[in-house]
């Protein structure tokens, strides 16, 4: 009983200063887990094409999109999963202001282009992670997630349930509102707890990345992964596309490309997301460092022969988007991203009911007051 009154005192008050944030943060993040799909779906002039044999080199590709843009720079390619699937090649300009190329992969034709944050998923991510807000709103967002992780042990702290679980569940369909919208808040509570949960907290890890990395690897005891570069070599150009890919490929066998990152300075490395088929989603996506001007693989972040600290910083972007266990899981996530809304509704109903309830108890105390004052 102690805890329980200043339980509900912060439950309350940290759902009415940061409902609205959280409902946007959360409603955003659902339609994110299947921005791709929506975007197919709305574009299809963008990203469908009719597979008219062998696809055209990668260097061949990427050299239409330079021919668009030659003021900007190749920043990533993203290789088609299915041969139906356009080519895409994001170039970069100022103040990473990033524009994407469809082309299909096997005449080269470019489809056509736009601005990455007039996308469905790059305006999707603006909102959900910066609150179109930038550095400072990402901090918010970051912000948000402790809060959502304390509303959520606040929560438990005041459910009822914990004695007769299936009295804690029900819901009194038939019982005045009042009692209906506390039932629903408690239930749909209680039932995503646990996600929003791990939602939240994979999130706060990933906006504050460096100190939680840090804090990971110090407890780990593992020395983080070493920095790498390129050799630059007077009078040395950089290796052809292709040509680094096929070192990439084969310095993992069996590996398929997912996205690749030519390199923009001449220290800088070639960078390459690869795809391992048969895996599960925490063994699935290497990572690659490659010297621009011998290939020579200089990193391979392998999940499968990464450390501990590793495995869990790569963890948390699978666990906050829900991307393992298929579409089970993902459509899982989506409807967790609508509890924060429900839970603020009815949440709201019952401070309204609160007050209006107080506000009543003054009313008839003053009144009571007069008539005793009353000679």
């Amino acid at each position: 009983m102690r805890l329980r009154i200043p339980a509900l005192i912060l439950h309350r008050w940290i759902g009415l200063l940061v409902g609205l944030l959280l409902i946007i943060i959360s409603l955003t993040g659902s339609l994110l887990i299947f921005s791709d799909e929506l975007d197919h779906a709305f574009n299809p002039q963008l990203w469908h094409v009719e597979p008219q044999g062998a696809m055209q080199s990668h260097q061949e590709l990427v050299e239409s999109a330079k021919e668009l843009y030659p003021a900007l720079k190749v920043h990533r390619i993203t290789v088609p999963s299915s041969p139906d699937v356009a080519y895409t090649v994001m170039m970069a300009g100022a103040k990473d202001d990033y524009t994407d190329v469809y082309l299909n992969p096997f005449n080269g034709e470019v489809l056509g282009s736009r601005p990455w944050k007039q996308t469905i998923g790059g305006f999707l991510i603006e909102l959900h992670v910066h609150l179109l807000a930038g550095e400072f709103g990402m901090q918010m967002v970051g912000i948000c997630g402790g809060l959502l992780l304390l509303m959520g042990i606040t929560g438990l702290a005041l459910w009822n349930g914990w004695r007769n679980l299936k009295y804690g569940l029900t819901i009194r369909w038939r019982a005045p509102w009042q009692l209906i919208h506390y039932d629903v808040h408690k239930a749909i509570g209680v039932l995503s707890v646990a996600f929003l949960s791990l939602i939240a907290a994979t999130g706060m890890a990933m906006v504050f990345w460096t100190p939680f990395e840090n804090a990971v690897y110090h407890l780990t005891q593992t020395s983080k992964p070493v920095e790498v570069a390129s050799q630059v070599a007077m009078g040395k150009a950089p290796m052809a596309i292709d040509e680094i890919l096929q070192k990439a490929e084969a310095a993992l066998p069996g590996a398929k490309l997912f996205k690749f990152f030519p390199a923009k300075k001449p220290e800088a490395t070639f960078n390459v997301w690869m795809h391992f088929p048969q895996e599960h989603e925490f063994n699935k996506d290497p990572y690659l460092y490659l010297d621009q001007y011998t290939g020579a693989a200089l990193r391979v972040d392998n999940p499968k022969q990464a450390s501990l600290a590793t495995r869990i910083m790569s963890a948390q972007y699978i666990l906050h988007v829900g991307n393992y266990g298929g579409w089970l899981t993902r459509m899982l996530y989506c409807l967790v991203g609508f509890a924060p809304l429900a839970l603020a509704m009815t949440g709201f109903a019952l401070w309204q009911r609160r007050r209006w309830q107080a506000a009543h108890r003054r009313e008839a105390m003053q009144h009571s007051q007069r008539i005793t004052a009353k000679p």
